[in-house]
């Protein structure tokens, strides 16, 4: 066997030996990624992986190079397919990276252990179980740990979008020739958490694209399912936004010497079948990615565990790995029970068909009520309504779930006469924050809720409960009938200014129905909420083992010297 087939057998040998999700793929094509191995003059072996598609397409063509039955047929497809094809290779190689040189057998060191990182999934059992929370745990902890310049992150399958600016990159063609940095920048539609996750850690050497390169919007499936948007291309974005990232996060010493310490952190949509329709699933995406998947679930036992498997089956269906369990939202006086027993089920139920070990439980993190209440901005985007006045208090966070007359906080709906809801204001304390409801109707209630607000501004006293006027009402019935808020009493509220107290119109509800969908709502972390985000954090990490986790997400590779493969 000669040197460059000695070399060779050993890549092939521990690619298709240990990636087993395609193992099927590697045996169909094994000549055309080997047939990128260039030898130097030295007779050193260099991976180029920046230029893999390219010069893999061009050596494959080449007189030179050696083509087997198997990969024959490929080159007669076309370039983007071959494209394709090796970029899906290249994430592999980025999860078994070699060092950038071989020495010769006289100078070989003893072996050394090198960690290769997987990128990390993290899913859910069902929507609103806590993904973002625990991935913003992650970013923050492999940023202190490795650095911000070390972490990447991508939500490979948005839902929710807004527009960015994208800023074009510093070394881009336009603008080394002297044209605008700001005019060669673009807008872009992303998925809202990945610029919740970027400005908050300031990950600004991540491109928003490779972050976010599949969105669903609305009418998306029905393109999907008429023809109009191809799998093949949809997947290869994917995939190329991934290899971007991990390129981002890659950095070299002064002797070429790769960093060991980049991570990767990949936020799903939902549980692990959503996107499942226009064949991006979350447990695909994973498989197509290399991921180890760290599923969270609800507090619970029974019902948590019965949704753990179910997204199980989808994993195990997809050749996927799980890395762990994170469990969340769990009552603190079941905080102990909810992870023994949990723990038993997955030991007992999980272990593999040769006895091999369960996923770990990586984390039980207690509910923290503090979370779950709304800001004002959740509000407005509940009722697709703006802050009339105070709309510097768009983030200030109200506990509707004391939904208690008179008390001094949570919400209540304004039924009594002006009087009596002037005293129950003036009984509140200083820090006091409720969120009244009342109906358009109510110009009492409403003038009597601005005059308490400037009583207590001329007397230095703190104000802080907010106002939700509805202008929809039940005319017993069944139909809804619209009183619009009188001009008049709408520009009193607006002359308050944005410092003024928070009052806004949700057009078209009732009061008991803006009730209900303000105590139901789910809230959603916003970029400009700088508070909850820090706090969320702040509770997340200590409860989730990390160092497990990174254990379970890694493999350790010996490298060292390779008998007479090169002289």
């Amino acid at each position: 066997m000669t040197n460059v087939d000695q070399v060779t057998f050993i890549k092939r040998k521990r690619l298709i030996s240990i990636h087993k999700p395609y193992h099927t793929y590697y045996w169909s094509c094994p000549d055309l990624f080997f047939s990128s191995l260039i030898m130097s003059s030295a007779g050193a072996v260099h991976m180029i992986h920046q230029n893999l598609p390219n010069m893999a397409f061009n050596a494959a063509k080449s007189s030179n190079a050696r083509t087997s039955r198997f990969s024959r047929p490929l080159l007669a497809n076309s370039r983007t397919s071959l494209s394709t094809a090796l970029c899906r290779r290249q994430i592999e190689l980025q999860h078994l990276s070699q060092p950038s040189r071989c020495l010769s057998s006289s100078s070989a060191p003893e072996p050394t252990a090198i960690r290769h990182q997987r990128p990390i999934y993290v899913a859910a059992t069902k929507q609103h179980v806590g993904k973002t929370s625990v991935s913003l745990a992650l970013v923050s902890h492999f940023t202190k740990r490795f650095g911000p310049e070390n972490v990447g992150y991508m939500k490979a399958v948005g839902q929710q979008c807004l527009r960015v600016w994208e800023e074009p990159d510093i070394n881009d063609d336009a603008v080394s020739h002297g044209e605008s940095f700001r005019e060669k920048g673009h807008y872009i539609i992303i998925d809202k958490d990945v610029k919740l996750i970027r400005d908050h850690f300031r990950l600004y050497h991540l491109k928003y694209a490779d972050m976010s390169p599949v969105l669903i919007p609305r009418g998306y499936t029905k393109s999907y399912l008429d023809g109009k948007i191809d799998h093949q291309s949809q997947m290869a974005d994917i995939r190329r936004a991934y290899l971007n990232i991990v390129r981002s996060t890659t950095h070299y010493d002064r002797r070429g010497g790769k960093n060991r310490n980049s991570v990767t952190i990949c936020e799903g949509t939902g549980h692990a079948g959503v996107g499942s329709v226009v064949g991006a699933g979350n447990a695909r995406v994973a498989a197509e990615l290399g991921a180890d998947v760290v599923l969270v679930a609800n507090g619970g036992l029974g019902k948590a565990f019965d949704e753990l498997e179910l997204n199980r089956s989808l994993c195990l269906q997809y050749g996927v790995n799980i890395a762990g369990v994170v469990i969340n939202k769990v009552q603190p006086d079941k905080y102990e029970q909810t992870r023994t027993y949990l723990a038993k089920a997955i030991q007992s139920m999980w272990r593999g068909p040769n006895g091999e070990p369960a996923p770990p439980i990586l984390g039980v993190v207690p509910d923290r009520p503090y979370l779950g209440c709304p800001a004002l901005a959740d509000v407005e985007s509940t009722f697709d309504s703006v802050l009339l006045s105070g709309s510097d208090h768009r983030y200030r966070h109200y506990d509707v779930g004391s939904n208690v007359q008179g008390r001094s906080i949570g919400m209540s709906m304004v039924t009594t006469d002006l009087a009596a809801f002037l005293r129950t204001l003036q009984r509140q304390h200083e820090g006091a924050r409720t969120l009244f409801i009342c109906h358009s109707s109510r110009d009492d209630v409403i003038l009597g809720f601005l005059g308490e607000y400037r009583r207590r501004v001329r007397r230095g006293m703190p104000f802080q409960s907010a106002l939700v006027i509805c202008t929809g009402g039940d005319d017993g019935l069944g139909d809804i009938q619209e009183e619009e808020l009188s001009p008049e009493v709408c520009e009193m509220i607006m002359d308050a200014g944005p410092a003024g107290p928070p009052i806004l119109v949700a057009a078209g509800h009732s009061p008991a129905e803006a009730a209900k969908l303000i105590r139901t709502m789910t809230p959603k972390f916003n970029a400009n909420d700088e508070r909850r985000v820090s706090r969320a954090t702040e509770h997340y990490e200590p409860y989730i083992d990390f160092d497990l986790l990174l254990e379970r997400t890694s493999s350790v590779t010996e490298v060292g010297r390779v008998e007479g493969a090169i002289a």
